[in-house]
């Protein structure tokens, strides 16, 4: 009963992981709210991105010293500071104070949470829970779309979601202040749970406590360097495509918003991520990436056809749930190859997000020549992952 308490809590980990996804969400938003440049605006996101760089590795080497649940009440705390600022105060500087420390909290949740669900799922069950965690995870980013979505103008009316700038003579919406309560409710819930439920695994620990170093010469590994670059394609991919295709609708479809088309994805993820648990029960995670790269792959071709309303949604059907177990197929089956380089694939694994904000910058050069041109990007992307998982279906890759 207490294992079963203890994945409760895990779950609720990976659900709040998915309000780390906000920075994205905000950019346009914030940029409307305060009434500042596009390139400003843009610091929103980096401040939450940057830290999957600056943090993973130090804090998987961290956390083979204190253990990770230790890790993970660091990270809610930190999370929750983030949560809490833009509550008490409101202005540019502060929402970038605020989102740097969720992406802080954000890098040490996934440092720390991945890796755990090992040691809290059934035998033989990494995979599948990994899987089902990360559709909680996108859970957490759908509730974040769905909020921007349906609030729209309907919380001005109360003061605390609009003010007035310095010069202006008409309030600013500032609904989406709605989500920093929110996120915070859900934080302070999930520290609880942590705490109370999930067990030190520190001395149980068989791991040796690891290094910088560690960490660095794990990248010698030819087969952990392979994962490693498949983790910093895929997730180059998935943040072009979600910086892409809100455009794609966008231009055929008046009326859209991005956030809206950004739904589309999210929705499409979490379905492949719940029922990718399911078909983990049964089919072995190494052939189950490569089925899930090729649907990925067919979803990227079918955007180079002329727009067609089926086709198109299709493809980001398609793409949502190919996209949706490549990341946690990637992270246990490397896991489960090298055990002993737990907490250094966690760190390694969760550096390589950094890819999502390399890679659109390859993909916006080349939408700028010819807005089709940037799906050649993630389509060079998804033939390496396919590569890669052709590679894991060999025992000593």
């Amino acid at each position: 009963m207490k294992k079963h308490l203890s994945l409760v809590a895990v779950f609720f980990v990976f659900l709040a992981m998915g309000f780390g996804d906000a920075a994205g969400q905000l950019v346009s938003v914030v940029e409307k709210a305060f009434d500042i440049s596009p390139f400003m605006a843009s610091f929103v996101s980096f401040s939450g991105m940057v830290m999957f760089g600056v943090l993973s590795v130090p804090m998987g080497v961290r956390q083979s010293k204190i253990g990770k649940k230790k890790m993970l009440v660091i990270g809610l705390i930190l999370f929750l500071l983030g949560a809490i600022l833009p509550i008490v105060a409101f202005n540019f500087p502060i929402i970038l104070l605020a989102v740097l420390l969720m992406g802080a909290g954000a890098t040490i949740l996934q440092v720390s949470g991945n890796p755990l669900i090992r040691d809290v799922s059934p035998e033989g069950k990494y995979s599948s829970m990994l899987s089902f965690a990360q559709s909680l995870k996108a859970i957490g980013t759908l509730s974040t779309s769905l909020i921007l979505v349906l609030i729209g103008t309907s919380l001005m009316k109360y003061g605390w979601f609009s003010f007035t700038p310095e010069g202006a003579t008409e309030p600013v919406n500032t609904g989406f202040r709605i989500l920093f309560p929110i996120f915070a409710g859900v934080l302070l819930l999930t520290l609880v749970l942590v705490v109370t439920f999930v067990p030190n695994q520190k001395e149980e620990e068989k791991e040796k406590p690891t290094t910088l170093a560690n960490c660095l010469r794990a990248l010698g590994n030819p087969f952990i360097l392979m994962m490693f670059l498949g983790i910093f394609f895929y997730c180059g991919a998935e943040a072009s495509m979600f910086n892409r295709i809100p455009s794609i609708l966008i231009d055929n479809n008046p009326g859209i918003t991005p956030a809206m088309g950004n739904i589309v994805l999210i929705i499409a993820l979490f379905v492949g991520r719940f029922f990718g648990g399911v078909c983990l029960r049964y089919i072995k995670a190494p052939v189950f990436l490569v089925i899930t790269v090729l649907v990925s792959l067919l979803g990227n071709v079918l955007l180079f056809m002329p727009y067609n309303a089926f086709t198109t949604w299709l493809s980001f059907i398609l793409i949502g749930i190919g996209f949706a177990n490549i990341f946690p197929l990637i992270f246990s089956i490397c896991v489960d190859r090298i055990p002993e380089k737990t907490n250094e694939i966690s760190g390694l694994m969760t550096t390589a997000i950094v890819g999502a904000a390399i890679v659109p910058l390859f993909t916006g050069a080349a939408a700028s020549v010819k807005p089709q041109y940037a799906f050649i990007v993630t389509l060079v992307c998804l033939c390496y992952l396919l590569f890669v998982s052709l590679k894991s279906q060999v025992k000593n890759a």
